[in-house]
């Protein structure tokens, strides 16, 4: 009996560490654009997302607008064109609830977080292959 609960307890402690492991390195999307256009949105309509940014326990705001294709020429990266279909974008811009703003100046498909951090604020996802991290003035793609 003695030997089984061990194991039992085990196998939970194991369950939790590889949880608490996964968890850390999750990612979360706030909201898709491919979504909100089968929903109806239209070009130029607005949505707001809540999440603390800085971890200072008070909840920010993601303002986002809405666009139903892709701007031509918005791109100076050499892969972005490629990656870039027509598919419907966010931009975006932040309210830290101290009432300062940040400008987002990316274009994305989706805007997430992720549980990384830079310089004391969480990075935001852009689309499914940009990561933004904070660099102490703006939020800047790798």
């Amino acid at each position: 009996m003695t030997k089984k609960l061990q194991c039992v307890i085990t196998t939970l402690c194991l369950l939790v560490i590889s949880t608490s492991a996964s968890f850390a390195h999750s990612k979360d999307v706030l909201v898709n654009a491919n979504k909100l256009k089968d929903t109806g949105f239209q070009d130029g309509q607005t949505g707001t997302v809540n999440v603390d940014l800085n971890s200072d326990g008070y909840q920010d705001t993601i303002e986002y607008t809405f666009s139903s294709i892709t701007p031509p020429g918005t791109c100076a990266q050499s892969d972005c064109m490629s990656s870039l279909d027509n598919s419907p974008i966010l931009t975006f811009q932040i309210k830290m609830h101290d009432g300062k703003s940040i400008d987002g100046s990316y274009m994305c498909t989706s805007l997430g977080v992720s549980n990384e951090r830079h310089n004391g604020m969480i990075d935001i996802l852009c689309g499914p292959k940009y990561i933004l991290y904070w660099n102490g003035e703006e939020y800047d793609a790798d």
